[in-house]
Order: structure tokens, then sequence, then C-alpha cells
């Protein structure tokens, strides 16, 4: 069984410039660019966008993050999309809030909302059948996976693994949660969601990380690195 490869970048601020060449390195670390992306492909961007909190308190992925991923992938030759399903508020308020909905537009990508969606399968299950998955998931050619550096409070820590929980639109979430109290259940629910929707690469944001009382009222604790990698349990197991 081969180990799963993983880019760990330092990148000491959120400075565009910085961000983006550290984006770079990871990218091709990992094997390059057209491992990820190919010409006239449409490919959304998932970053954590649990709330309308400013970018400085750790909350969401900083919308610096958000463009640099968005640059790269424009210059592979694909369009971009990003968005989120925050369990509170509406896709929109958050996004405006976290500054990742002016940060995404002037990137370049079009804001997808995630506030409706279909039935997707899971036939292989261990927790569910299937799940209401967002449209703008159902409709993009691929995914790319932009997690937070968080603690938690049921799973102790949210990174890539957790962050597609955010793919599933609305209240529908809430219900989750009350159908799988236990924390091991609930992960493995999160389990079949990422088998069944598999990001191509994941870029966790933990320039600026939160730690204590997570995933909304910790605290910031720098620690200037991307972790980057096409598996999200490697890439939690390196947080």
């Amino acid at each position: 069984m081969s180990r799963s490869r993983v880019a760990l970048i330092r990148c000491p601020s959120y400075d565009a410039d910085l961000i983006y060449h550290a984006v770079e390195r990871g990218v091709e670390l990992l094997g390059g660019l057209d491992r990820f992306v190919r010409p006239g492909e449409h490919l959304l961007l998932k970053p954590n966008l649990l709330a309308s909190e400013s970018p400085d308190k750790a909350v969401t992925t900083h919308p610096s993050v958000l463009a640099a991923c968005s640059r790269l992938l424009q210059e592979g030759g694909a369009t971009v999309s990003f968005g989120d399903s925050p369990g509170l508020e509406s896709p929109t308020r958050a996004a405006d809030g976290a500054g990742i909905l002016e940060a995404g537009e002037k990137s370049g990508a079009q804001f997808a909302d995630f506030s409706s969606g279909r039935h997707m399968d899971c036939p292989e299950g261990q927790r569910v059948s299937g799940f209401p998955i967002a449209d703008a998931v159902h409709d993009c050619d691929g995914l790319i996976n932009l997690p937070k550096m968080k603690t938690h409070q049921l799973t102790r820590v949210t990174g890539a693994v957790k962050n597609l929980f955010g793919c599933i639109p609305g209240k529908r979430k809430a219900l989750y949660h009350v159908q799988f109290q236990d924390a091991m259940d609930f992960s493995g629910l999160l389990v079949d969601l990422n088998l069944r929707l598999r990001p191509r690469l994941h870029v966790m944001d933990g320039i600026v990380a939160m730690e204590g009382n997570g995933p909304r009222s910790g605290d910031p604790r720098l620690m200037q690195v991307l972790i980057m990698s096409e598996d999200p349990v490697a890439v939690d197991a390196t947080f």
C-alpha cells in the first residue's frame, strides 16, 4: 500500500503573492497543475464558510487562500466557482461577511449558491445510502476542498474530512447532527461523504488556525502553514 503524499508549505502571512506562490509550490510538489485541472473544465472551490465572521477571527477559510487557488486553476484553463452551505446563515450573507464573496469574484470566479440541492446515491455507504448534495457540486467537473485548520467540539478537529459536510445544503445538516449524535457515528457519515465526492485536491489554510472552543469560538493561533494533498485523511493526520 503506497503512502499518500502531503505538501507542507510554510507561509508566514496572508499576503496575496506569498499565498499564491505557496499554493503553486504545493501543487508542483504533488505532481503539477496538469494533475488537477484540464482546460475547459468547471472546477468548484469549497471553502470553510461557517458564518459571516471577519477573516481575522480564524473561523473561515481566508479569502486570500481562495483567491490564490482560483487564480491558479484559471491559469490551468478552468472556469472556477466557489461556495459553501453554512448551517446558521444564508450562503450569500456568510460569504459576504467573511470576505469570501468579494475575494472570489475579484479573482474571476463565480459565486455558486449552495441553497438548493438534489439527491446523490451512496451505494457503498456505511452510514447512509445517499444524501442531498448542493446543486453546485452536482454541476461541476471537479471539487477542490479548502478547509480551515480548527478545533471542533464534537469531532475534536475540523479539517479536510469534515469540511465536505458543507456540501449538504441548508437545514439537512442539523438533522444529520440529530441523527448521528455520537462522534464516531457522525464521523462515519463524513467518511461516506468523502468517499462519494472525492475532491481532487485539499488545500488546508493553517496560516492562522483556531484552537480551543472551535469551530467558532476558539482563539486564533499563528501556524504559518498550508497543508496540501489528494488525500483528506493525510491532510488531517498531518494537521
